[in-house]
């Protein structure tokens, strides 16, 4: 969490160089889903952390093997590279059973490659903490893998950029910004390689190394592409679409080894469809700049009150209904920026229910915050009136029913 302000500085001065060069890897829309879907992945992670905390709880009160110093340089230096290791298989799997894809593939959905994408999570990763319980056993410290972890997670930030090239020797030893781009590649020579966090010894080591090719420039993106901006519906579609082969496949096999296959697999009686063409256009629904700008301002002032009242020490019942209503608050936000024409609604709705919030709460975080939610709420409301008058998409079906609109795409660079 304290990296936060420096990853928006980050993401911030990548911005100003690409345009300075001309090269400008930003596009808002999906810089916005982006943001959302990595506030929204904190906010799982505070309300999920107990899950693995209570497996981790019971290995280190009675089935560890030895009680390591986590004081000791050596102690320290053999977590941070084995935590990496059990990264490797984590994310590994995470590409190659449906299941798990179904969770990591949030990470990927974007079109674009900045590191805005580094902070794109999933909010549905419930299962990748046992692939790291051997660290446990083995009687690592838990504040310690904790660390390690966290410096894990922040080191590949950095490499989520199209501005680094190549980095000569690193190239062979660390995860570089060269070696990342080919893992978020939708090519199909590209497709399931380099999985490292910081090293990509592991790669080369087990035979998923792939190097970047500058006659073969990356595709970002996922092969079916998501053609949304709704950050919930892009936690939950791979489970959806999963469900959907289990009922429409006659093979009882099939409908449970799905999960256990890579995500290009379908069941036998499935395979004659027609498959995604991994050159799709981009995905670009045309809104007007009113409404873009609007939905990045609420984004900003959502995420700052929400973030406030969840790690304030309140009753459950509120810190689930903050939670509830910024989940909802993103979800209008992405119907906006997609031109749905029930997005006004929802917004008045959304603005009825922050206020409704804010003194139901109030005995509880204040009055004077309550009036200040009520004033936001009343000072948008002209706002998206506004916004909502300017010329856009106004699309008509809903997020996660229908495939990108072709009509509204523009070609892949």
């Amino acid at each position: 969490m304290y990296a936060i302000p420096f990853f928006i500085a980050a993401m911030a001065a990548e911005y100003l160089y690409g345009r300075a060069r001309g090269n400008d890897t930003y596009r808002h829309h999906h810089t916005l889903n982006s943001l959302q879907l990595g506030t929204l992945s904190r906010l799982a992670g505070v309300l999920k952390i107990g899950i693995g905390g209570l497996v981790y709880g019971a290995l280190t009160n009675g089935y560890t093997l030895f009680r390591l110093d986590g004081d000791a340089v050596a102690v320290w230096i053999a977590a941070f590279v084995g935590y990496d290791f059990c990264y490797y298989w984590a994310h590994r799997y995470g590409h190659q059973w449906r299941l798990l894809w179904a969770s990591h593939v949030a990470h990927h959905q974007s079109e674009e490659f900045n590191l805005s994408t580094a902070l794109r999570q999933t909010s549905t990763g419930y299962l990748s903490f046992v692939f790291y319980i051997p660290l446990y056993v083995l009687g690592f410290p838990a504040e310690l893998l904790v660390s390690v972890g966290s410096l894990n997670l922040i080191y590949q930030f950095w490499v989520h950029t199209e501005h680094i090239r190549r980095l000569g020797p690193l190239e062979w030893v660390l995860v570089t910004p060269s070696n990342h781009r080919v893992h978020h590649a939708r090519n199909p020579e590209y497709i399931d390689r380099n999985y490292g966090g910081v090293f990509i010894l592991w790669d080369r080591l087990f035979g998923t190394f792939k190097d970047e090719d500058p006659t073969r420039p990356c595709v970002y993106g996922i092969t079916r592409q998501l053609g949304s901006f709704n950050p919930l519906w892009a936690n939950a579609h791979v489970y959806w679409e999963g469900l959907q082969d289990m009922v429409r496949t006659r093979h009882w096999g099939d409908k449970l080894r799905l999960w256990v296959e890579g995500p290009g697999w379908r069941p036998r009686d499935l395979r004659n469809e027609p498959k995604p063409d991994w050159r799709a256009a981009k995905y670009d629904p045309k809104v007007s700049a009113a409404i873009g700008g609007y939905c990045f301002a609420q984004y900003w002032l959502v995420t700052a009150a929400s973030l406030t009242l969840l790690f304030a020490d309140l009753p459950r019942t509120l810190v689930l209904a903050s939670a509830a209503l910024l989940a909802f608050s993103f979800y209008v936000q992405g119907a906006a920026l997609e031109g749905r024409r029930y997005a006004t609604q929802l917004e008045i709705a959304r603005l009825a229910a922050v206020t409704a919030l804010a003194w139901y709460g109030s005995s509880a975080w204040g009055a004077e915050f309550a009036t200040g939610l009520t004033a936001y709420a009343l000072l948008s409301l002209p706002l998206t009136l506004w916004a909502a008058a300017k010329p856009s998409a106004n699309l008509d079906s809903a997020p996660g029913e229908t495939p990108a609109q072709t009509a509204r795409l523009k070609p892949a660079d």
